[in-house]
């Protein structure tokens, strides 16, 4: 994949963003209820991780002498209305999973979030003449499901974080 100069705005952005959220998980208070973690722990983990895979990115575009390149009007062969829809459906779906997640539960909630956001990209972003293979949707089903209930066990089990929840056994 070639990258282009928007590539690399674009990893700008992230990176200061990135930049912004580790220094507001600076200021978060420590851990008054004398647990082992503090509840900076997970925003300064994710920022510093979001930040290094950044900056790797970077590197290895500039080190192959692509991430700075012209886009090419040939490779122009995405309609422009397509990251437009596609930005404006992730915010969509961002705001319908924060309202179903109470309702359905944490796990309902994120495979549905994480099935339609991966399927809207895929649709999106698939050649002209390019079918829709009935085994990859399963997949995708298969790793949404998947997916969501290891991050719920991970933090309502390995670190006993109450995620909303309806059902047996905390679907």
């Amino acid at each position: 994949m070639v990258k282009t100069r928007s590539d690399a705005l674009f990893h700008l952005v992230l990176l200061a963003l990135a930049g912004w959220f580790l220094q507001q998980a600076w200021h978060l208070p420590a851990n008054a209820a004398g647990g082992s973690l503090s509840p900076a722990f997970f925003p300064r983990a994710i920022s510093s991780a979001i930040a290094i895979l950044l900056l790797i990115s970077m590197v290895r575009g500039l080190m192959a002498g692509t991430l700075l390149a012209r886009e090419s009007s040939d490779d122009a062969t995405t309609p422009r209305w397509v990251p437009i829809v596609g930005w404006c459906g992730v915010a969509l779906l961002l705001v319908l999973y924060a309202s179903l997640l109470e309702p359905l539960g944490y796990v309902i909630s994120t495979a549905l979030f994480l099935f339609i956001c991966v399927a809207m990209v895929s649709v999106l972003s698939r050649q002209p003449g390019e079918n829709i293979a009935i085994g990859r949707v399963l997949m995708l089903a298969l790793f949404s499901a998947v997916v969501s209930v290891a991050i719920f066990l991970i933090f309502s089990v390995g670190f006993e974080i109450v995620l909303p929840t309806i059902g047996v056994m905390g679907v």
